[in-house]
């Protein structure tokens, strides 16, 4: 019993030696260093009436706070105390209240305490002033607190540049008035300038705020006197110059293709109303409350644009005073450009180029041929130095607009070739250099009317190559280019008419990188011309070629070309582009004519000609057969002959045979019909067997 008295006895007095030890723990950890504050972005200014009260202002002040940190990890949320004593709300003026901090007891701060001032406006009834403000940073506004139940859309700011005459900025849109105060833009002014502000309303004006615009964004204010309004001056209508552009980053802006035969006027509408310049009335560009901006107008040249000739168009665009301003003669204003494609729907093309956003090269193509799931079998090729570059699904994606192709394909400093295979076909290999001077000032991205600068992307419509009504030039090492895309037939278009070379034909040329392969296709009425020549020397054999005329009449029909020789070739019909696709082997003159396919008159020559041509061996026919499939794949190498006479003893054969087609197919139908009818019956005697099988 004495042992547990003892030990009861000491851990007692061990628990009062702790107690001390313990309180003086607990001190020590309250004595924490305080490392930083958080910031309290906006403060308003506030208005009272005289004689009122500020409590309203009190419940906005009071429940602002601040986060303190330590430098052991812990966060107070500190309240502002604000020191109201030094304003009269018995009489009118500008005051200012201090906010600060209190720190809680046994926290230090290792950095200076942070406190705060804000203006507070006491004022008489009705009787608006300007006399403190607070700033929006965030916003560009200045905002100037007061008391009303006047109309704001009666009130009028007025401001006063240093030596100038009065501007209205509520009318130039750089100020605003409501019922809890004025707000004014940043934009209205010039660092460093002097101006002198007021406001009009329906019973009189406040008095005339003088201040000065300092570079750090405040208004270091000079006077605040109840000064008259002067005189407003003449408005300057003359436009002297525009916002800084840097020279060249308005060229190449975008791409678009149009059909052939297609208006210009939606293109031209849609280029003008997104793409336009700030102008301003000063030598050098300003844009204040006292010299605001002036938006000027593009205006789209597209005299050179011929779209009944595919082709690649430069479209240039110039700036205009809007209604109510003169240009200055001497005013520098930069130009801007764009490309446009001229296609025939069922020939797309990768002609010309532009920047999509940031990371994109957009080919505008016409691809009204083609539905939603044949685009998804559009596959490009793109080259560097005879390479091919491998292009995974994620580097390039097509649209019913054309081609987008990610910038990181390329590399700086080299020649690139770019051609698209799409289903029956494929586009003309596209040439182009990357350097520096394809993407600049990608800033511009920011900026609607202005997305990329473009320079010196040469175009398929350059130098010696050239495209006409009548006939297509074309330089031997673009030609080489096109024979190394693995193309089975390189295209040659003029006037509507398509003529398709073999490439193994064309390599047999011999065309050198300085040739110059001429083709000239022409047509008028029912005449086809067709010529080639290397260098001025003609050249006439092209076996395996294809001519693709459109067609002019409706189906049923087929087009029928004959050459000088009274030879007669025909081919298919491509139904859904429209136009004859007739294999040719040589150049030269031909004559065109369509004419029925299967001839419905009563003619009788007419119809022994049609039966005769039905009573064809079936061998004969599978050979035709062969032979149209063939064309559609335009590698037919040989043309269709038409053929003869008939007699009255082959039609008396066909219709033997047409009568016993038709017993032959009622007797198969007759055996369709029966076919479910067993089918029926043998399925309820199954289900009539799983029923007893359940039982």
């Amino acid at each position: 019993m004495k042992r547990k008295m003892t030990f009861w006895i000491f851990a007692l007095c061990f628990l009062l030696m702790l107690c001390p030890l313990t309180g003086a723990q607990k001190v020590w950890a309250g004595n924490s260093v305080i490392t930083d504050f958080s910031r309290i972005f906006y403060i308003p200014a506030g208005a009272v009436l005289r004689g009122g009260s500020l409590e309203e202002l009190k419940e906005t002040y009071d429940s602002m706070s601040c986060m303190a940190y330590t430098e052991d990890g812990q966060e107070l949320e500190l309240n502002v105390i604000w020191d109201y004593s030094k304003v009269n709300v018995q009489k009118v003026g500008a005051y200012q209240i201090t906010g600060t901090l209190k720190l809680p007891e046994g926290y230090t701060s290792g950095i200076t305490v942070p406190s705060w001032t804000v203006g507070i406006s006491v004022q008489n009834f009705e009787e608006l002033e300007i006399q403190v403000y607070s700033r929006m940073i965030s916003a560009g506004l200045y905002y100037f607190p007061w008391i009303t139940d006047q109309d704001p859309d009666a009130m009028e700011i007025w401001m006063q540049p240093e030596g100038e005459d009065w501007i209205n900025i509520s009318e130039e849109g750089y100020g605003m008035c409501d019922t809890d105060g004025m707000y004014l833009s940043c934009q209205s002014m010039v660092k460093g300038n002097t101006y002198t502000l007021t406001v009009v309303y329906p019973n009189g004006k406040t008095r005339n705020l003088k201040y000065c615009y300092a570079s750090d964004g405040t208004l270091d204010i000079i006077s605040y006197q109840p000064w008259l309004l002067g005189s407003s001056g003449v408005k300057d209508t003359t436009i002297r110059s525009c916002e800084p552009i840097e020279e060249g980053s308005l060229e190449r802006l975008g791409a678009y293709a149009l059909r052939k035969g297609q208006s210009t006027y939606g293109l031209k509408k849609q280029l003008e109303k997104s793409l336009h310049i700030l102008g301003s009335t000063q030598t050098e560009y300003e844009d204040s409350a006292s010299h605001p901006s002036v938006v000027m107008p593009s205006v789209w040249d597209f005299g050179g644009v011929n779209t009944n000739v595919p082709g690649v168009y430069k479209v240039t665009g110039s700036f205009q005073a809007p209604e109510g301003y003169t240009l200055d003669p001497d005013a520098k204003l930069p130009t801007a450009s764009v490309y446009v494609a001229v296609q025939r729907p069922d020939q797309p093309q990768v002609q010309t180029c532009a920047m999509a956003g940031s990371s994109h090269l957009f080919f505008p193509m016409i691809l009204d041929a083609f539905t939603d799931d044949q685009l998804k079998d559009f596959q490009p090729e793109l080259k560097c130095k005879d390479q091919k570059i491998s292009l995974n699904q994620d580097s390039w994606y097509m649209t019913r607009e054309g081609l987008y192709l990610k910038k990181t394909n390329l590399q700086l400093n080299h020649d690139y070739s770019l051609q698209v295979a799409y289903p029956g076909g494929s586009t003309g290999t596209y040439t182009f250099h990357f350097d520096e001077n394809f993407i600049t000032n990608d800033h511009w991205y920011e900026r609607n009317y202005a997305d990329r600068d473009g320079k010196d992307l040469p175009d398929i419509d350059t130098g010696k190559e050239t495209v006409t009504d009548v006939s297509t030039v074309i330089v031997g090492n673009r030609l080489a280019a096109l024979m190394s895309a693995q193309v089975e037939k390189i295209p040659f278009e003029s006037g509507g008419v398509l003529v398709r070379v073999p490439t193994k034909v064309v390599k047999d040329w011999e065309v050198g990188p300085e040739d110059e392969v001429k083709v000239d296709i022409s047509r008028e009425d029912g005449d086809l011309s067709v010529s080639i020549s290397k260098n001025g020397e003609e050249i006439t054999d092209i076996p395996g070629a294809t001519v693709e005329i459109p067609k002019s009449s409706g189906s049923g029909t087929r087009t029928v070309l004959t050459d000088e020789e009274g030879n007669s070739y025909t081919g298919m019909v491509n139904e859904t582009q429209n136009v004859a696709v007739i294999p040719v082997d040589k150049t030269g003159e031909y004559s065109i004519k369509e004419e029925q396919s299967q001839d419905a008159s009563e003619n009788g020559e007419e119809i022994e000609k049609a039966l005769d041509e039905e009573t064809d061996t079936e061998e004969e026919t599978a050979d035709d057969s062969y032979e149209t499939a063939e064309i559609a794949g335009e590698d037919v190498e040989a043309a269709q002959k038409t053929t003869g006479d008939s007699s009255q003893d082959d039609l008396r054969k066909q219709h033997i045979k047409t009568t016993a087609l038709v017993a032959g197919i009622v007797v198969l139908l007759i055996l369709l019909l029966l076919l479910p009818m067993r089918k029926n019956r043998r399925l309820r005697k199954g289900d009539r067997g799983e029923g007893e099988e359940d039982r």
